[in-house]
């Protein structure tokens, strides 16, 4: 029996070598002033009568949302038939408490309750007990036998009955669970029968680019854990802000902070606070520095020696222009205009470096804030937001060679950086500002599916650069091919989002690919997932990106209205590409393969998570 507790939409990886048939089946699967105890694992397990669930039950104890340690839990069976070991335990220092059960001999449901002692605190497990026998595939079915690299997908019921031939043959097996709550838990069991499981090194595919001369995949989670709290804070304090500022849109007749053709060197007032939305300004005294078609360029007067002439914030500006702005909007629409400048400000500021603790092995890029959408007073007090600085506008790192306000920057690591990051950021001020004033939503959009939007921005601009197009198996030949700039166009443009995917692909079985987290393989896993269901839906990415984010719905349902109704069997779909796409793999165990040996293994995979 291979067993597997999952959550949500989730792939579960195996290798199984069979000699002439093989089978399976797949099955659902003190107080301390405590407030509260829920179920962290362990619900809605299937198993055999008289053997042990696969999984403990898990319960955490927590006062007013904090964990609870020393809390007493005791465990109970309280219908059906089941022992459990041990029937009393104190929860840990993360407020969880465990306990193990075997079933009975009656088949059937088992009820067991968890409650905390000087408490009137309680949670229940339901869990099914089967019957003695499990009709295997193979006894009602004659054995299947399926060519190299073929893949068979929705296997369902008792199995499917594989045949391994005279020789014998391997199959990989991936189980899916579709479900859009990356909490929900489920659990699979997958019986074999004359069959073993295949001790191979690991066949998770793999691009480490580090290895490649001269090829980077770059991987930096300080960037995305600001994101997240910056855009995790905006949704909660701004989303009750929406309705009154669309309303407000409608009758507007405020003027630019900064006017379209502002004076070379004129002096502007702007709130560089990075972390709170409509409180406790951070002012600071910028400079005009470039003017272009799109662009004003503005750089904070107290920035570091050894920053950028105004030449070079021109250059920030003109690729703007003729490189960042266009791909964005032909991707993602047009940005709104609230200040009526027709332009986007990018401001250099000291106060993005300052995000950037020493020594964190990162940095923030830069970045984009929804504060700066909303208008600054209302009378009512029910859409402004006083430190907003009213104005389509990206925050900039900059130069500090001498590191005076975090680790040093150089010229150079700030012009390779921005271009990559602000694509990324001009994505999420197109998608907040259109979903706000153009579409009318009535919030933003979930964050998985914003970053995923923002990680495909990337990887167009990439494209643009290096004289690529979407829907080619591109691989290290091809990136190292003309023009001879390519390689530096991949580690500038294109590094980024491949060691976010290395990440994933070297842990998918903790990796969420639609998780409410900052992690690095969550946006690897989304970025790649997106660009898997584009592909999939037409020779050309269309109006794919346009639809998503031009959307009044958000996240799951979101893919749905673009996708059609069956975009999880879509996802199942990549889920099973990653592992069977341009791989075909033949392996000879010998005797070892026909042994009739089981694999029992026990793991614990997430909600989009695989394994």
């Amino acid at each position: 029996m291979l067993a597997r507790n999952i959550r949500g939409a989730v792939f579960v990886f195996c290798v199984l070598a069979v000699a002439a048939c093989g089978g399976g089946s797949s099955e659902p699967s003190g107080g301390s002033g405590a407030t509260a105890i829920d179920i962290v694992s362990g619900n809605g397990q299937s198993q055999l009568v008289g053997t042990p669930l696969t999984s403990p039950l898990v319960v955490r104890v927590t006062a007013s949302g904090t964990a609870v340690k020393g809390a007493t839990v005791a465990f109970s069976v309280t219908a059906g038939s089941a022992t459990v070991t041990p029937t009393s335990v104190a929860t840990d220092a993360a407020g969880q408490a465990k306990a193990q059960v075997t079933l009975g001999s009656s088949p059937g449901q088992v009820t067991i309750t968890a409650s905390v002692s000087g408490a009137n605190l309680t949670a229940t497990f339901v869990e099914t007990a089967g019957a003695s026998t499990i009709t295997a595939a193979c006894q009602s079915g004659t054995p299947t036998t399926l060519t190299a690299g073929e893949v068979r997908p929705a296997v369902s019921g008792t199995g499917i009955c594989l045949g391994g031939g005279g020789t014998g043959a391997d199959f990989a097996l991936v189980a899916f669970y579709a479900n859009t709550d990356s909490s929900a838990v489920a659990q699979v069991g997958v019986t074999a029968r004359g069959a073993v499981g295949v001790v191979l090194a690991s066949k998770t595919p793999s691009f480490d680019a580090t290895q490649l001369g001269g090829l980077e995949s770059r991987v930096d989670n300080v960037q995305g854990s600001f994101e997240r709290r910056l855009h995790e804070s905006a949704r909660r304090e701004l989303t009750p802000k929406i309705p009154g500022a669309q309303a407000w849109y409608r009758s507007r007749a405020a003027a630019a902070a900064i006017p379209a053709n502002p004076t070379i060197g004129s002096l502007v007032v702007l709130n560089a606070n990075g972390d709170q939305n409509c409180s406790n300004p951070i002012n600071v005294t910028a400079r005009v520095a470039a003017v272009s078609t799109t662009a004003i360029v503005v750089a904070d007067t107290a920035n570091p020696t050894g920053g950028f002439t105004d030449a070079e914030y021109l250059s920030f500006a003109t690729m703007f222009d003729t490189l960042i702005s266009p791909l964005d909007i032909a991707n993602f629409g047009q940005p709104t205009d609230i200040d009526k400048n027709g332009k986007t400000i990018i401001f250099f500021t000291k106060e993005v470096n300052k995000l950037t603790p020493r020594g964190s092995g990162g940095v923030v890029g830069g970045f984009f804030f929804e504060r700066d959408l909303f208008p600054t007073a209302d009378t009512q007090q029910l859409f402004g937001c006083a430190t907003s600085n009213f104005a389509e506008m990206y925050y900039s790192l900059v130069p500090d060679p001498n590191a005076r306000f975090s680790d040093a920057r150089s010229k150079k690591g700030v012009q390779d950086l921005t271009p990559s990051t602000l694509a990324h950021e001009f994505q999420h001020l197109i998608n907040a500002g259109r979903r706000i004033y153009v579409n009318n939503a009535d919030r933003f959009e979930d964050g998985w599916l914003n970053e995923g939007l923002s990680h495909i921005a990337e990887e167009l601009l990439y494209y643009k650069v290096a004289r690529l197009v979407p829907r080619q198996n591109i691989d290290v030949a091809t990136i190292r091919s003309s023009p001879p700039a390519s390689i530096d166009a991949f580690n500038t443009y294109a590094g980024d989002n491949i060691g976010r995917f290395e990440l994933f692909i070297g842990k998918p079985s903790q990796t969420s690919v639609y998780a409410g987290n900052d992690s690095l393989e969550t946006r690897g896993a989304t970025w790649h997932m997106l660009r898997y269901l584009a592909d999939h839906r037409g020779t050309s990415d269309g109006d794919t990106w346009m639809r998503l984010a031009n959307s009044t719905t958000a996240g799951h349902h979101n893919l749905s209205n673009v996708f059609g109704a069956t975009y999880m069997t879509m996802i199942r779909d990549w889920a099973t590409s990653l592992f069977s796409d341009d791989v075909i793999r033949e392996h000879r165990e010998g005797e070892a393969r026909r042994s009739g040996a089981e694999d029992r293994h026990d793991r614990h995979v997430r909600a989009g998570r695989s394994v």
